[in-house]
């Protein structure tokens, strides 16, 4: 089978994050840990395992940053990833062929795969006390027979990943998708579940303003999701391009607030200060602080000056949900304190508490496409052969000309 296959090396690192200040081509060019390559389609780990054909492969955020680089290269984060490995972790898929020990699958069935493996794939110890209840992606196993901890799918050696044409799964993962949800908006469920499941971790109260900062799938999907809950909260969210507004206003955002790539730290803080009725303060070197600001405040942005904003934009005593995947970065912490910010993190999806009830986070989605709740048809998928991934991420990475809110691969045998 053909997949895309990321293998770095010091050496490999070290060119193209030289070469990558000349060109952004570096990162997935000839010389990039990023591969298409010939493997054979993997075989069942076990007899609760099955084996799934790829129906289409996202791109996400977090693989984005993984193959351009920016990811620090202390992050601890490359001690719960395993390489060489076949990248992709947002998927929809067809089982293709089920282990002995499997009755509740069957061949054929369409499914979305959680990609935290959590500790039920490991016969040899009890899950931890968070897989225990439902929460795989804060497993605290140490990992086992050469796979790291708190595995994901796409980032270790053995299960594969959605950019092939075959992956495997245990069976704890799979997630039926329903008749009548299309395989595009099955693709963005574990997008739009990350999404949820952060406003779930802080859901704004009654008569509380939101901000959204960024304007990403994973900010869309905030909007969605407050929506989907059924709230009316007046929701302003900050957007580059016109395109991710226009968007956000079609799932249920109230104002945007356009950021385009150049405007100044001054204008930016004035734009949030004339919403909220608060002041901007100037301080040196181009340091701003706001009084006044948002109830609670949800980072989509996974940087740390995005993750600043987000503290400074929020008024004293309110709440900052950090739902972009963020690393090693230079923060402004004088919020935290000096506002008595409450800050609040959001891991992937797990199984969450909603109206009384027990519900993993992929099912609440879905139930909420099909009761109509939220509409993902808004949501233009983008469709492309793995061959052609270099044309994905020359795109991906200029979105003022390419405007892309979700890229995924439809890969062939």
């Amino acid at each position: 089978m053909r997949a895309l296959e990321y293998q770095p090396s010091p050496m490999r690192w070290a060119l193209c994050k030289v070469a990558g200040f000349v060109s952004r081509r570096a990162f997935y060019g000839g010389m990039s840990s990023l591969r298409l390559v010939e493997r054979p389609v993997p075989e069942l780990p076990g007899p609760d395992w099955v084996r799934l054909r790829t129906i289409l492969g996202g791109v996400c955020g977090t693989d984005l940053a993984l193959i351009m680089q920016r990811l620090h290269p202390a992050t601890v984060l490359q001690r719960f990833s395993s390489f060489p490995a076949i990248l992709g972790h947002e998927n929809v898929a067809t089982i293709e062929r089920i282990g002995s020990d499997v009755s509740d699958w069957r061949p054929g069935q369409r499914v979305c795969v959680d990609p935290a493996l959590g500790c039920h794939w490991r016969d040899d110890a009890a899950p931890c006390r968070f897989c225990a209840d439902g929460r795989t992606s804060l497993c605290e196993s140490a990992g086992a027979n050469g796979m790291p901890p708190r595995a994901l799918l796409g980032l270790n050696g053995l299960t594969g990943g959605s950019w092939a044409s075959h992956f495997v799964a245990h069976r704890s993962q799979l997630h039926a998708v329903p008749d009548g949800v299309s395989d595009e908006a099955a693709v963005l469920t574990d997008p739009i579940a990350s999404a949820v499941h952060a406003v779930l971790r802080r859901h704004p109260r009654a008569g509380e303003s939101v901000l959204v900062n960024g304007s990403g799938l994973i900010a869309l999907g905030v909007v969605a999701a407050i929506r989907g809950l059924l709230l009316d909260n007046r929701i302003t969210i900050v957007a580059r391009h016109a395109f991710q507004g226009e968007l956000a206003s079609r799932l249920g955002a109230t104002e945007v607030i356009r950021h385009p790539r150049g405007r100044s730290a001054g204008q930016r803080y004035d734009d949030i200060a004339d919403r909220v009725g608060g002041r901007r303060i100037p301080a040196r070197f181009g340091n701003q602080i706001l009084v006044g600001g948002f109830d609670v405040t949800y980072d989509c942005t996974g940087t740390g000056a995005g993750l600043t904003d987000a503290l400074k934009w929020t008024r004293s005593r309110g709440a900052v949900v950090a739902v972009g995947t963020s690393g090693i970065t230079l923060l402004d912490t004088t919020p935290l304190w000096f506002d008595e910010i409450e800050i609040i993190g959001a891991n992937g999806r797990q199984i969450e508490s909603v109206d009384g009830r027990r519900v993993h986070t992929y099912d609440l989605v879905f139930e909420w496409i099909r009761s109509r709740r939220i509409d993902l048809s808004v949501i233009p998928v983008a469709r492309f052969p793995l061959a052609e991934y270099r044309s994905v991420f020359r795109q991906l990475t200029a979105r003022s000309r390419y405007p892309i809110v979700k890229a995924a691969f439809e890969p062939s045998p």
